[in-house]
Formats: structure tokens, C-alpha cells, sequence
């Protein structure tokens, strides 16, 4: 049952003796071949329609796949099945084959990085989409080819039930569409579009999806936001600091600002002691500084079944606390338990609504932050709830969350930032802390291990724990994926840089691993992102030249091209070790990682140095 779709750019041949899609780009020729899929798998009719090709199919269940040739040469792989129909996951359409090792993946993890498609090594798997230990920051990914031009994406369309699933098949990186169920049927039509492209590489792929996400999801430019949330402009080409113990001080704030630090986002956790003095925030203003708190509204402690008192009463505002609320607030699987991680429990964000209202009150009171990070809510990835009075789908879910966010906004005046930063929530987080952080290669390594020389330290000292405060050596992993600028390229800010502020994770600052800080520094450099700091008082002692001279390198030129659009980034050189980002002001930084100084457009370039130009042209600084 062969048939065909074609028009002057694309011609789709799908053949059900093959079990899968032929894709030939007449533009340059490439073939896209899909791997067969499950022979268990039958199907039942092939039908033409127009621009269209309708397929029957049967296995653990009956469902029609239709794929569509728009007239943009895009195409869209629509799946839908009778309604009630039972189901918990389905791979279709399936993966492409990749053509060979000199492809790589274009993997939107994080910030982002092109995986060779041969690599054996990187931690691939999705367990969940929207998860920063193993999931997809931004629902699409793509392949492309050797030369960083022709290639393929594909945007998952209906994210929420769903991933996009990378493996290796027959050695070599590829991915695949997988939905799951809701609520334990399929429920909705699902829908995936391929885009490919005969040049333009991960930079138009990247364009792309910029097109489509920003209207989908509401984006806003930093501009926009700052028109509503004028303190904004105190975090764009700041240092990004969380403070610990001592650094709580007003009179540690002045220090900073005495040694040059002109622009600063100093953030507190209020789990830990000594709280600031009252009148903080606005001390931190008269500075010129933005202020901003740590949230945390998705975990709940099995303790709070009962109506417990406070561990610590120095601890007032200890989050997460909700005495005698568990079973109100816990979100459920369906048969009655509770969600499990490593800090407790799950909770149901429509439940909780009433308890941050509360909380928030009752703190802002006291601290009128600027700003509250919001750990979690664009990290952990989607739920269902089956708890009765709460019942959520996952796409309900990820509603709640972005409503819970824009209450923070519209009530209280504070504009917010997220761990990571799953883009289902727009610019509801207008900076992203641990983006820069490939997280698969810090979660689980050598840093979780102690006694190691890559131990990242723990929590155990509330007013300094070490594993914000401490130093310690980059785990080989991380060494090879998470710094490794031969890889690494700037997906995210491609997509959303001049939308949101991006940075490395708050226990992996640019300075915890002291013999790569000025690795990190050039990659904030070349990506626009910002700098964080986790410190107190002894840390700043201790590197206060280090600080102020990665301040100086680095937030002046941030400040320049903190609303621009990200237009192009490129490997200049063949070894990938000196590379150019271009914004949309015109002004462009060019890095070199290498070990020996190299001539750019007769401009000198120190071993790992940098240079910026101007709008006009000009060097601006070395």
C-alpha cells in the first residue's frame, strides 16, 4: 500500500510493506527514512486526501494516523483514536533513521548542545517531559548534519501527554514520538510537525520554534515585562548572588557595591538562618540592587498529616510547612497514593492556591521583595491528580502552575524567576537559574558522591551549607558534556534570550569549580547570560579579586545586549574553539576556549579571552 505527497520542496512516500515514511528534501536531496515500525502494528488502509494521507492502524488498540503536507513544506503527524479508547503509551510515527555518525542531535536539554550521533556516553532517556534530570526544556529536538546545515526538527504540537524520546538506534542518536495516557485513555487528538531544512542547521531550527512557541505560550520580551515590573532592570547585567549567613547584611551589600559590583540580584532562602534585618529590600534598592526571596510550592513532608509545630521557630517562614494540610494538598495517582521524590511529596497546585496566598502575604509584609524565585515549577516536570476535589490532567496541571505564577504577578507586584525554565509557563519566569547546567551530567555523578574530590557538599550547616558555599573539582562528565564548548551551543537563547535571563545552577555557580571559572565566564560572554554567585561573607574574602574581575569581564557587556534577540551563533574555527554570537542590535561577541592566542578579522584574541563589538563595528573591548 504504497503512497505519496509531494510538492516543489518535499516528496513523502509512505509505504505500509516498509511500516514507515520515506522523506526526500528536493531542495538538497537528503532521504529521511523512518526505522520500521512495531510489526505488531498493522495496517488496515492507506487513503489520499488531497494533500493528505490517511492510515489505519491496529494493535493494542485501533487508531488513525493522518499526515498532512502544509503548504509551508512543513509536516504534521496527526494521531487520533475512538473516544474512551484505553491506552497508556504509544510510539508513533517512528524515528528516523540517522544517516551517520557525522550527524549529531540537536538536543534542547538545558541551554542546549549538539550530541554526536555516534557519542555512546551521554545520558539519554526521557522520563518525563519539562524534567531537568532527564527531560526537554523546550518540547521539540532535530537532527542535523555535518556541515551545521540540512537537517530535520519536530515540535511536539501536543506536549503535555507526551515527550519527544531520544535512543540510539543502530548505534547511532536518533529520537521518537511517544504519547502517553490521560487520565488513562488517549482522550485527544495528538499531533507532532517535522520542519526540514536544506541549510540553516540548528540556528533555523532554533528560529523556528521561535515562531511558533512565542505566540503559542504568550511570551513576552523583557522589554514588555518591564513595563510592567520596573524593578527588572536592576537584574539585567547583574550578578545573579544568593546570600548565606553574614552576606545577609545590609553592610555586606555596601561592600559589594564599594568594589565595583554596580549591578546585583542578591536572592534569600528563608529555610536557612540568619534572616536579613527588617528593611532590607529597601536598603538593597537605595543600592541600586534588586531583592528577591526563595519559593517553593510543590513539595509536601508526610509530618504535615498532623497539625505539627514549627521544627525551628527562628524559622518562620519555612517553606515548604502546611501543618495537618497532607491529604487536602497532596496530589494523588489513581490508586489513592501520593507522588514520591527525594524531599517528600507532590502538591496539587489548584489545592495549594489558598496556602501561597497566605504565606506570601504574611512575608512581603516583612520583605517586600522585587522578585521571587520559584524553585520547582519549571523543573519538575507534569502530574495528573486524581485526588476528587482537585482532579488535574497534566495539561491542567501545567494551567495551575502558570496560574499560580501570574496570581503571584498580578496580586503582589513581584516578577519571578524559575529553576530551569520549561517554556510551557512563557515569560511568567523572566530569569532561569540553571539552564547554562546540563543537569544529566551533575544529577547522579561523582558529585553526589562523598569523600570524592567532586563531592558538591549537602545541607547539613543551615546557615552555610556547603554545598552552596563550598569548592570542589568538575566531575569527568561534566568535563565532557556540560563545559565541553565543542558541543555546547546556545539553543534556549536562539529561542528566548531576549525574554529571559539565563544563568548556571545555584550549587553550581561560576565559581564553584575554581579551575573552570573562566570557562564559564566565556560562555556566559559569547550566550548573553548571567553570572550567578552562591556566597557569604568567608567565600567573598576568599575570591573578592576573582568576583569583581568576572564581574567587570562580563555585566557591562551583558547590559548592552540584555534585550536583544540572539540572531546567529557560529563556530568560527574548525576545531570549535573560538565561536561568534550575533544580536539583533548588531553588536557581536567572539570567544576563543583554546589554549593559544588567535587572529579574528585582524583583531588579536588571548588563549581563552574574548572581544565584543559594537553596533557599528567597532571592538569594544578585549
Amino acid at each position: 500500500m504504497p503512497a505519496t505527497l509531494a510538492d516543489q520542496n518535499l516528496e513523502l512516500h509512505f509505504d505500509a510493506d516498509r511500516r514507515g515514511l520515506t522523506v526526500t528534501d528536493r531542495r538538497s536531496g537528503a532521504v529521511w527514512e523512518q526505522i520500521p515500525f512495531d510489526a505488531d502494528l498493522r495496517v488496515t488502509s492507506v487513503t489520499s486526501e488531497d494533500n493528505r494521507l490517511v492510515i489505519a492502524l491496529e494493535g493494542d488498540f485501533a487508531f488513525t494516523a493522518t499526515i498532512t503536507l502544509t503548504a509551508e513544506s512543513e509536516v504534521v503527524v496527526s494521531v487520533s483514536a475512538a473516544e474512551g479508547t484505553a491506552m497508556e503509551r504509544l510510539e508513533f510515527p517512528p524515528a528516523f533513521r540517522t544517516p551517520d555518525a557525522a550527524h549529531a542531535l540537536v538536543l534542547t536539554d538545558g541551554e542546549g548542545l549538539l550530541l554526536p550521533a555516534g557519542d555512546t556516553g551521554y545520558p539519554l532517556g526521557t522520563e518525563r517531559i519539562y524534567f531537568c534530570g532527564g527531560g526537554l526544556v523546550m518540547p521539540w529536538l532535530g537532527v542535523v548534519d555535518a556541515a551545521l546545515e540540512g537537517g530535520y526538527m519536530a515540535i511536539l504540537e501536543t506536549p503535555h501527554d507526551a515527550t519527544l524520546e531520544p535512543r540510539r538506534e543502530d548505534g547511532l542518536v536518533t529520537f521518537a514520538p511517544v504519547w502517553v495516557s490521560s487520565m488513562g485513555t488517549f482522550s485527544y487528538e495528538r499531533s507532532v510537525r517535522y520542519v526540514f531544512f536544506a541549510r540553516g542547521g540548528y540556528v533555523a531550527q532554533c528560529k523556528r520554534y521561535r515562531a511558533y512557541a512565542w505566540p503559542k505560550n504568550g511570551v513576552r520580551t523583557l522589554r514588555e515585562n518591564e513595563a510592567r515590573f520596573p524593578a527588572i532592570a536592576r537584574i539585567l547585567g547583574a550578578a545573579h548572588i544568593y546570600v548565606w549567613d553574614g552576606a545577609r547584611e545590609v553592610e555586606f551589600a555596601r561592600r559589594l557595591k564599594a568594589a565595583g559590583i554596580e549591578r546585583a540580584f542578591l536572592i534569600w532562602n528563608p529555610n536557612h538562618l540568619p534572616y536579613p534585618e527588617p528593611g532590607y529590600d529597601d536598603r538593597l534598592r537605595e543600592l541600586g540592587y534588586a531583592s528577591g526571596g526563595y519559593e517553593l510550592f510543590t513539595d509536601i513532608h508526610p509530618a504535615d498529616i498532623e497539625d505539627r509545630p514549627l521544627p525551628n521557630p527562628e524559622i518562620f517562614l519555612k517553606r515548604p510547612y502546611f501543618p495537618g494540610k497532607f491529604h487536602q494538598l497532596a496530589a494523588q495517582n489513581e490508586d489513592g497514593t501520593y507522588y514520591v521524590n527525594q524531599f517528600g511529596h507532590t502538591i496539587n497546585p489548584v489545592a495549594v492556591r489558598g496556602e501561597i496566598m497566605k504565606r506570601v502575604e504574611r512575608e512581603l509584609a516583612l520583605y517586600p521583595h522585587d522578585s521571587y524565585f520559584v524553585d520547582v515549577y519549571q523543573a519538575n516536570g507534569l502530574f495528573e491528580c486524581h485526588n476528587p476535589g482537585f482532579r488535574l490532567t497534566r495539561r491542567q496541571y501545567a494551567e495551575a502552575l502558570v496560574a499560580n505564577l501570574e496570581m503571584l504577578e498580578d496580586r503582589y507586584g513581584v516578577f519571578l524567576g524559575a529553576e530551569w525554565g520549561a517554556d510551557f509557563a512563557g515569560s511568567h519566569g523572566v530569569y532561569a537559574h540553571g539552564m547554562m547546567t546540563l543537569q544529566r551530567t551533575w544529577f547522579d555523578t561523582e558529585a553526589n558522591h562523598p569523600g570524592t574530590i567532586y563531592y558538591a557538599g549537602d545541607w547539613k550547616n543551615n546557615a552555610r551549607p556547603s554545598i552552596m558555599l563550598g569548592s570542589r573539582v568538575a566531575p569527568p562528565i561534566y568535563l565532557e558534556y556540560s563545559i565541553n564548548e565543542t558541543t555546547r551551543v546556545p539553543l534556549f537563547e536562539l529561542v528566548y534570550h531576549d525574554a529571559i535571563v539565563t544563568s548556571w545552577r545555584w550549587e553550581d555557580g561560576n565559581h564553584h569549580n575554581p579551575e573552570i571559572w573562566w570557562k564559564k565566564d566565556l560562555f556566559n560572554l559569547l550566550y548573553g547570560t548571567a553570572p550567578l554567585w552562591s556566597i557569604d561573607q568567608d567565600r567573598w574574602e576568599a575570591y573578592s579579586v576573582d568576583f569583581v574581575a568576572s564581574y567587570q569581564r562580563l555585566c557591562p557587556w551583558l547590559a548592552e545586549i540584555c534585550y536583544d534577540e540572539m540572531v546567529s551563533h557560529r563556530f568560527v574555527s574548525a576545531d570549535r574553539t573560538v565561536q561568534e554570537t550575533v544580536f539583533a542590535s548588531g553588536r557581536r561577541a567572539v570567544v576563543n576556549f583554546g589554549d593559544a592566542p588567535v587572529d579574528f578579522e585582524g583583531h588579536p584574541i588571548a588563549a581563552r579571552g574574548s572581544l565584543t563589538f559594537s553596533a557599528s563595528g567597532a571592538q569594544d573591548r578585549a
